[in-house]
């Protein structure tokens, strides 16, 4: 089944696409999912038509980077401010990704959105207590 809201990852080189192999193991198959690394010999410009090759006529994009302040990021967040359609979040991580793949199901936008922040920062813990 389709998932509504697209999923794309955007990180720093290749372990983007690592992630989703991780969360595959745990999780099972996530569709309407996939990564886009940046790599250091790629243009901005270029990276932002790459992304908007992904994006396509998506109802919903859902755009995870791995990095707040990094290029990656920086780009989410044009997108956010700029298409309706488009929500982004940074400090991706496996929990991220797999909350995003479950919750998707229930959420939307920016409740999609603030959904995921609860259920990465719930992960976090220290486990030394």
């Amino acid at each position: 089944m389709e998932k509504t809201t697209q999923i794309i990852l955007l990180t720093h080189g290749t372990w983007g696409k690592e992630l989703i192999v991780s969360a595959e193991m745990i999780i099972g198959k996530i569709s309407s999912c996939s990564a886009l690394e940046l790599m250091p010999e790629d243009a901005v410009a270029d990276y932002m038509k790459r992304i908007e090759e992904m994006m396509g006529q998506s109802k919903e994009v859902l755009l995870l980077a791995d990095l707040y302040g990094g290029t990656p990021a920086n780009i989410a967040s044009v997108y956010a401010k700029k298409k309706k359609n488009v929500y982004a979040l940074s400090g991706l991580n496996l929990d991220m990704l797999i909350g995003a793949e479950k919750l998707r199901e229930k959420y939307s936008g920016n409740e999609l959105v603030e959904a995921i922040k609860k259920e990465v920062i719930e992960t976090c813990k220290n486990l030394n207590e």
